[in-house]
């Protein structure tokens, strides 16, 4: 500290590392073409190579809080998905893992010199496992959060037959309506028919009561407004397509040590945790407790970054 408590004047060559870490973290933004559909992607930081895949209708800048506190580790990577990237108006019929999974592979063989290690959450964690149980060498690791996947669970019909009741909203009574059925659906707390060994890596734990989810950036917000007009197009042609998933259980016990299934704390005794202590318990693992709830990467982006780096560390 200078006099009179102002800081002293930053050495010139602190001002060029300073500008060339912020060069490190700028988020670029590119795309490709697979298979005739553009996939949009955000690269940013630079070393081990980290795919992220994003829930939902799957747009990449709402992991863009995650992948800055990760930037400095890897060469961070989000990826899009195609009906997200697709041009305004395109017609769309429903979307599927499979065809979700060959993208991922497509993007992977064009960005990266080496099998990367992905992160996925929701719809995009089955993505990921159907990628690695179809294609397992060319995944480093794979970190799947909540994979909603109802044929897990005992009581996958009844959970099926509120989703459909979701869908028939979105058609019939309007998305206010929609979205209050399927947050009663995903929300819910039930009791959980799977007891896997539970794990917490890094320090996050320390305090967490009293850690309140990170403000949305103003460059969230406006994403979130953008993200409103996909949720008709999630809802009809993601949804169902998705949640109803049949995964090959003997595939992915066959390379379970590739395989990380985590949930977020605070999403004890929802439907995509129970899914992903059914997985977790299916395939033998433990399941990887993480800050937050189902949105924990994009709701506490630097204590979700910290407990990934923990788990990454580990592997």
């Amino acid at each position: 500290m200078a006099a009179g408590g102002r800081h002293a004047p930053p050495h010139p060559g602190q001002l060029v590392e300073d500008l060339e870490t912020r060069q490190e973290k700028a988020i670029r933004t590119a795309t490709l073409t697979l298979d005739g559909a553009p996939i949009d992607y955000r690269d940013c930081g630079d070393g081990p190579p980290l795919l992220l895949l994003p829930g939902g209708a799957g747009h990449a800048g709402v992991l863009d809080g995650l992948a800055a506190h990760l930037a400095d580790h890897y060469r961070v990577v989000a990826m899009s998905s195609r009906l997200v990237s697709a041009p305004p108006g395109t017609e769309h019929g429903d979307q599927h893992p499979k065809t979700y999974a060959e993208d991922t592979l497509g993007l992977i063989d064009r960005l990266f010199d080496e099998p990367p290690t992905v992160f996925a959450f929701s719809a995009s964690a089955i993505t990921t496992l159907e990628l690695l149980a179809r294609h397992p060498d060319r995944l480093r690791l794979a970190v799947v959060h909540e994979p909603p996947l109802l044929g897990l669970l005992p009581d996958a019909r009844r959970h099926r037959s509120a989703l459909e009741a979701v869908r028939a909203a979105a058609r019939t009574d309007g998305m206010a309506e929609a979205g209050r059925l399927m947050a009663e659906t995903m929300t819910a707390p039930e009791p959980s028919t799977n007891s896997p060994d539970l794990r917490h890596l890094g320090d996050w734990l320390d305090g967490y009561a009293e850690a309140l989810p990170e403000p949305p950036t103003p460059e969230l917000l406006e994403l979130f407004s953008v993200l409103g007009d996909f949720q008709p197009l999630f809802l009809e042609h993601i949804l169902i397509p998705f949640t109803t998933r049949e995964v090959d259980l003997g595939a992915l016990r066959a390379v379970s040590s590739r395989l990380v299934p985590i949930a977020g704390i605070d999403s004890r005794g929802q439907l995509p945790y129970r899914a992903a202590a059914a997985l977790a318990t299916g395939l033998g693992l433990p399941l990887t407790e993480f800050p937050g709830g189902h949105l924990g990467p994009v709701e506490r982006p630097a204590q979700f970054a910290g407990a990934l780096r923990a788990l990454l560390a580990e592997h």
